[in-house]
């Protein structure tokens, strides 16, 4: 029986990527900021319990930020239940700090280029003192789009910062992709590499012209997702299968983890291309800067 293969998940790789030389760089300050918080404990990793305890200190705070007011301590606790539940149905992956930066980003109108238009053409931050399930959703979903780019910018600032310094990493990079080629021509185990190395080497196979450039079609999100629900229900997490359910193949996170399933593939099969064909791999890739 071959070894159980724990896959990682889109939040684990973002965090292994705050190690990665030119991620933050790359980034501006509140795009770092918004990584960074992506990096954090998510609303899916909390107990309920303890959900209840974070999320009602923070939404202490951000009704003081938005200009919210409410002297009803049922009011409270009766917003602290509703929005922990809609976090856990519909926003799991998000942390707490992306939910503190959401409102942030909103008071300050980072977030107006993706929040729906009043009738005067501007964009709707107002909560007018409803802070309901609507104006949270309206708040969050904002948020999303506007993390969506930032996290597509850091995830493409791991290859490209690298190759555009020519750097001692890049190098190194270069010479552990020809080391991996070479062991599976030679053993005929396809090697066990990291997400990041995965992407790295692709990308330079990609730029040299070995491999051809992904793109993530509904199919394979919706092959990815159903894996994803039929794993959660064989081990009876219920309520995530639900959540995943709901949110569909337009989930940023089952997205990511399509392109990241498709590139592994794509990997294995060039490799194995390039070996039927004997490439040498040390004619296409340079391995002294």
């Amino acid at each position: 029986m071959g070894a159980l293969i724990v896959k990682k998940t889109p939040v684990q790789i973002r965090r292994e990527m705050i190690q990665s030389p030119g991620v933050l760089g790359a980034l501006e300050p509140i795009e770092r900021a918004v990584f960074l918080a992506s990096t954090a404990k998510t609303v899916a990793e909390y107990s309920d319990r303890d959900l209840a305890v974070e999320l009602s200190n923070a939404l202490r705070w951000i009704a003081k930020d938005v200009g919210y007011k409410s002297d009803n301590e049922s009011d409270r606790q009766y917003l602290v239940i509703r929005v922990s539940e809609i976090l856990k149905r519909y926003y799991g992956q998000l942390s707490l700090k992306d939910f503190r930066m959401a409102f942030e980003m909103c008071v300050t109108g980072e977030l107006d280029e993706f929040l729906p238009k009043g009738r005067d053409g501007q964009p709707d931050r107002g909560h007018y003192q409803q802070f309901n399930a609507e104006y949270v959703c309206k708040v969050l979903n904002a948020y999303k789009s506007r993390r969506g780019w930032v996290l597509k910018k850091a995830y493409e600032a791991v290859p490209k910062k690298q190759a555009e310094t020519g750097s001692k990493d890049m190098t190194e990079t270069r010479r552990a992709l020809v080391k991996a080629y070479d062991d599976y021509r030679t053993t005929g185990e396809f090697p066990k590499l990291s997400p990041i190395a995965e992407m790295l080497y692709y990308d330079i196979l990609v730029e040299v012209g070995l491999a051809p450039a992904l793109e993530v079609t509904d199919g394979d999100c919706e092959n990815v997702l159903k894996r994803a629900v039929a794993w959660h229900l064989a081990n009876g997490n219920f309520g995530a299968a639900k959540r995943m359910r709901e949110a569909g193949t337009g989930n940023e996170d089952v997205r990511f983890d399509a392109y990241v399933t498709k590139r592994r593939k794509a990997l294995r099969d060039v490799f194995g291309k390039m070996i039927a064909n004997n490439v040498d791999l040390r004619r296409y890739v340079k391995l002294e800067d």
